[in-house]
């Protein structure tokens, strides 16, 4: 669905007068970014819809608080969406585990070459291996920009046990990887 600016903005205002046609079209524009977003926050389909509908009702319920004189309208859905897989993430923490540590010493990095040309879907499965926690720190990070320390008040953790997650997720998905490349030699 291709729209000018003026019609996009005009749907905003739809939307903030709670007309449900213009909300369903505001929900179908950015559903495929957004459940793209959610997949990599919760590895199972349904929890990814669970998030991006939540995420969603969380942007229309405060909708009224959009100024396009603010910025963009994806990033502003977008910060909803990520603060709403994190909320997703406290509530299901019984499988969560997060650990604690006090001192890092982070080793080098030594990165790895894959002679495999990966796509996207093997990509993905490897990645949704990882521990929820560590999952949500790289993708806070690497994908959405955060810093430790954002990633740390975000996840009530500290700024060192974030590194540790991203370093832990780097070696598991580079052993990972290589077994399934080794496999397939």
């Amino acid at each position: 669905m291709m729209v000018t600016e003026e019609e996009f903005y005009g749907l905003i205002e739809c939307c903030k007068a709670n007309e449900r046609t213009a909300q369903e079209r505001l929900y179908k524009y950015f559903y495929a970014d957004m459940f793209r977003l959610c997949q990599r926050y919760a590895p199972h389909p349904h929890d990814a819809l669970t998030i991006l509908n939540d995420g969603f009702l969380k942007a229309f319920i405060n909708l009224a608080q959009y100024n396009k004189q603010l910025g963009a309208f994806k990033p502003w859905l977008k910060t909803i969406i990520i603060n709403t897989a994190i909320d997703h993430t406290r509530r299901s923490k019984k499988e969560t585990y997060v650990i604690h540590i006090d001192q890092l010493h982070e080793q080098g990095d030594d990165d790895f070459l894959l002679a495999h040309n990966w796509k996207l879907e093997e990509i993905l499965q490897h990645f949704n291996l990882l521990p929820t926690i560590t999952r949500i720190v790289v993708n806070l990070f690497a994908f959405d920009g955060y810093t430790h320390k954002d990633i740390a008040e975000q996840l009530n953790i500290s700024e060192t046990t974030s590194r540790w997650h991203l370093a832990e997720a780097r070696k598991r998905l580079r052993s990972s990887m290589q077994l399934k490349q080794t496999k397939q030699l």
